[in-house]
């Protein structure tokens, strides 16, 4: 079993200090986006390292890669496995209703990664969501070991607060090593992992180390989806804590995509007649955002959009979701058969906002849609699928697209905004 940082004082797969009991290795992932994606990463890199591993996740209970029957039978197995050292690592997803009904209990977990909480986004920190996962946090922290590691994202502020007023060892990540944050974590001798002439590194500021490319990451979509750069340094970050060799971690990355049948709708990546379809179900502007942001700064020919009423948005972020499609032109094939009113009007408000607005198609469906965007997809085209209900998505995206209206079959009307 690999150690913790000898820097913590804590084996992992010894005695805590003067607690008496064994150290269980279970790692805790919690905050409000990349929680699922930052767990399968780091599995994926346990794994590759030769690391028998379990995972509670979103979408069941893992046993390396084999899904288990139920969830809490499977996990109290898991737990017992771990203690016995018969699993290394075991990866436990928190979901922010659980943790504030059911709680945790204190000083149990060595390791606890802490992904996101709104982005540095004032509206969203307002939100009755949010308040939840505030409170879900703080019961994360408290859950974690004195001689325990706090993993924390150094690009969201409040997340940065969260860990600095702790009082286990913090290890910080951030896109830049000049993130205030970050910088100061450094200049007070403690470790991270940053992003320097697009290479993930990890070390502190006296000595640092090479770890990936982050063009090679294939999630990050050629190093272009910023938040997929975020969960990979977050699992650097775990990762180099357990003691996982850097040849093991970028192996691992350099061959990560988030599968749609274990992350459906988590910026999924598909390819069809030489062109790319990302697939997400953003429940917060600021991802929203990065994936725009990604999409524009990748080479493409054209860029086509499939929307409906994003079900994952407040009725107040929505005009400005509109927005954000507008901006990126091309065209949008927008669909809302079962949506109020109000709210498309408000994304059409924020699609005829753009500079320069694309060209909208209305369509009837989510699987028109989708259906349309395979008939008009051209190499080199980037599509983004924006998933209402990802079961009518990916079926006809993953493994193989599949079209299901016969080409120059009328599927929806055009309309400049």
């Amino acid at each position: 079993m690999a150690n913790l940082s000898t820097k913590t004082g804590m084996p992992w797969d010894g005695r805590g200090s003067g607690t008496g009991d064994r150290v269980l290795p279970i790692v805790s992932v919690a905050g409000t986006r990349g929680k699922s994606t930052v767990s399968w990463m780091l599995a994926g890199i346990l794994q590759t390292a030769g690391m028998p591993t379990a995972s509670w996740l979103s979408s069941g209970v893992y046993v390396n890669d084999d899904r288990q029957e139920g969830e809490l039978g499977p996990w109290s197995r898991v737990v017992l496995a771990a203690r016995h050292g018969e699993i290394d690592v075991a990866i436990q997803e928190m979901n922010a209703a659980t943790v504030v009904g059911a709680g945790l209990p204190e000083h149990t977990y060595p390791l606890v990664v802490m992904t996101t909480l709104c982005g540095n986004n004032e509206s969203c920190l307002l939100s009755g969501e949010t308040q939840l996962q505030r409170r879900a946090l703080n019961i994360v922290l408290r859950s974690v070991r004195p001689d325990g590691v706090i993993i924390a994202n150094a690009d969201d502020y409040d997340i940065a607060e969260l860990a600095r007023h702790t009082q286990s060892r913090c290890m910080m990540f951030g896109l830049h090593r000049e993130n205030p944050a970050l910088q100061r974590h450094l200049n007070d001798g403690e470790s991270g992992a940053w992003i320097e002439d697009g290479w993930i590194i990890v070390g502190s500021k006296q000595t640092s180390q090479i770890v990936v490319e982050v063009d090679a990451i294939p999630a990050t979509l050629n190093g272009t989806i910023l938040f997929q750069a975020q969960n990979a340094l977050a699992a650097v970050c775990a990762a180099s804590i357990i003691g996982v060799p850097i040849s093991a971690i970028n192996a691992a990355l350099s061959t990560f995509e988030p599968r749609p049948d274990l992350q459906p709708a988590a910026c999924n990546i598909v390819g069809f007649n030489g062109a790319t379809i990302l697939i997400d179900a953003p429940r917060q502007i600021t991802s929203l955002r990065m994936l725009a942001r990604g999409i524009k700064h990748k080479p493409r020919r054209r860029t086509l959009v499939v929307s409906g009423s994003f079900s994952g948005l407040s009725d107040d972020e929505v005009q400005e979701a509109g927005r954000i499609l507008g901006v990126l032109g091309g065209i949008v094939l927008l669909h809302g058969d079962n949506a109020d009113t109000d709210r498309m009007d408000a994304i059409k408000a924020g699609i005829t906002s753009a500079p320069v607005p694309p060209i909208v198609l209305a369509v009837p469906d989510e699987l028109r849609a989708i259906d349309h965007l395979l008939n008009t997809i051209a190499p080199d085209d980037v599509a983004l699928v924006i998933a209402d209900n990802a079961a009518i998505v990916l079926p006809h995206l993953w493994p193989a697209p599949v079209i299901s209206v016969e080409p120059g079959r009328k599927s929806g009307t055009v309309s400049r905004t």
